[in-house]
């Protein structure tokens, strides 16, 4: 399994013979090709770009996302907190959002948004999307961790390590940094205060997982 960090919160996860896409918006359109799967946490404009999408989809391409992502993509299959969708040997789990510092600035709900864990090859990947810690998910202990650190919107690296210490991943891989907000000191200061290992990509970057 290979994980491509794009920028932002965007993320690319190939395994096996399947090509997934997390938020499509960051990155040139020359890095989203035809995908199998693209799941989107939210509709906001730095989490699912529009053109992006259409790029990396096919006639085969399945897309998951909230009912709030359902509401404006076509087609688009409404994934909730608590229910999984099979796809040739990996599955999708939804996992559930809180995340006041967006509820608060920007008067959403916190239904609008979902996050995911993806299993495959015997490998789990925790895309928490713009949460903050729920107690449910202290030590669930996926193989990678994906977490905001950017501040604003979301955690910062302080809030983000102990989060982090909490999930108690393999790996984390600290994502919502350098563009919109955030900044690569953000990055290297959650590293500096977690106390799980860190893996901090630069955008195009991978990871073998």
């Amino acid at each position: 399994m290979r994980l491509t960090w794009l920028g932002h919160s965007s993320v690319k996860l190939e395994t096996g013979n399947h090509v997934i896409y997390i938020d499509p918006y960051a990155g040139p359109d020359e890095w989203y090709v035809p995908a199998n799967l693209i799941l989107i946490s939210r509709f906001h404009f730095d989490h699912c770009s529009i053109e992006k999408v259409r790029r990396a989809s096919s006639d085969n391409t399945h897309i998951l996302g909230s009912l709030e992502v359902a509401r404006e993509i076509f087609p688009c299959s409404i994934l909730s907190a608590g229910e999984s969708r099979k796809f040739d040997g990996l599955e999708v789990f939804g996992m559930p959002v809180s995340n006041p510092h967006v509820d608060i600035i920007r008067h959403t709900e916190t239904n609008n948004a979902i996050g995911f864990t993806i299993v495959a090859e015997n490998k789990s990947v925790y895309f928490m999307a713009d949460s903050d810690f729920l107690p449910q998910l202290e030590k669930i202990s996926p193989d990678v961790l994906l977490i905001a650190v950017g501040g604003t919107y979301t955690a910062a690296p302080k809030e983000a390590a102990k989060i982090a210490d909490l999930v108690y991943p393999k790996l984390a891989v600290p994502i919502h940094w350098g563009g919109i907000v955030g900044t690569r000191d953000d990055a290297d200061l959650f590293r500096e205060l977690t106390s799980v290992p860190v893996k901090v990509l630069e955008p195009g970057s991978s990871v073998e997982l």
